[in-house]
């Protein structure tokens, strides 16, 4: 059912009415399946358009942070719509700077799957990599091999698997982890990847890594009392871009946060009221080069 309306509204220029009638439906029934249809990708709609929907902030935006650019996707009172909103327009810059032969680190987000989906199914030449390990089992969030997966599935692509959680028990065992040739490898490609996608995390519960993954502890609260406002994939730092470290820190398996801001390119995709002061400390310390994220969040940020 889903296809027959699909074809006769998209391909034979019927409207919702028309399609309604022939097939004994409402149209508000015709409008629901026509939108199912999109989001189980029955269809597909691509817009040719190099103008940028809010020019003005994604300028202020490079001009006040130093940035190489900005992307900005409308904002909505669902925070879903506007991760989806986000991952839209994450897949049209990530579009425009793939090249052959790339290589590019994946950090740990949730906001880097949501581009996967919005990306056309042009055959490019790349390789993604996880910058860092998987959260436990028992967490629903894609990791960063599964983004890394579903990346390069969506443009022809290769992806590696770091086979590792991303928070060892010990610093003594985050040190062998890291030290097994696999891993060793692996971590190693990252650090010399041309491009690094990022999600930015914040400090509020179901904001970032620091609450959702850890939850309150003694550990957590040391790095709370250390100014931490968020993570870039497990990195710590506080409202001015330094690095925080603890023992959490040590214990991570994937790229420390020097090690990021070694990668030449480093985009952040985020968004929300609850991670301003997350993306703005990472703007203050120059951890990223290029933001994507939500018109309401880049308001609020040029306003700081």
């Amino acid at each position: 059912m889903l296809g027959r309306i699909a074809e006769l509204h998209y391909s034979h220029g019927m409207t919702h009415q028309e399609v309604a009638n022939l097939l004994g439906l409402s149209r508000v029934q015709v409008t629901r399946l026509l939108a199912r249809a999109r989001a189980e990708g029955i269809v597909e709609i691509r817009v040719f358009n190099d103008e940028a929907i809010f020019p003005l902030e994604q300028q202020q935006l490079v001009a006040r942070f130093g940035l190489e650019s900005a992307w900005i996707a409308p904002s909505f009172p669902d925070t879903k719509e506007t991760l989806d909103s986000i991952g839209t327009v994450g897949a049209n810059y990530l579009r425009s700077v793939l090249k052959s032969g790339m290589t590019i680190a994946v950090g740990l987000s949730s906001s880097i799957a949501s581009v996967a989906k919005h990306l056309s199914k042009e055959p490019v030449d790349v390789t993604f990599i996880p910058a860092i390990g998987s959260r436990p089992a028992s967490d629903n969030t894609v990791n960063p091999h599964q983004v890394a997966e579903l990346l390069a599935q969506s443009v022809g692509g290769d992806a590696s698997h770091l086979a590792s959680h991303f928070l060892a028990s010990t610093v003594q065992a985050a040190e062998m982890i890291r030290a097994e040739p696999e891993i060793s490898q692996i971590l190693e490609a990252a650090r010399g990847a041309d491009l690094g996608l990022f999600g930015i995390g914040g400090i509020k519960e179901e904001a970032g890594t620091i609450l959702d993954t850890l939850g309150f502890s003694t550990d957590t609260k040391e790095l709370l009392e250390k100014g931490v406002v968020g993570d870039i994939s497990a990195c710590f730092f506080d409202k001015t871009g330094q690095s925080v470290t603890s023992e959490i820190s040590e214990r991570v398996v994937g790229l420390h946060l020097d090690e990021i801001m070694s990668i030449g390119h480093r985009t952040a995709f985020a968004g929300g009221s609850d991670k301003v002061d997350a993306i703005a400390g990472a703007l203050a310390g120059g951890i990223i080069t290029t933001l994507v994220t939500d018109i309401d969040t880049a308001r609020i940020l040029l306003k700081k």
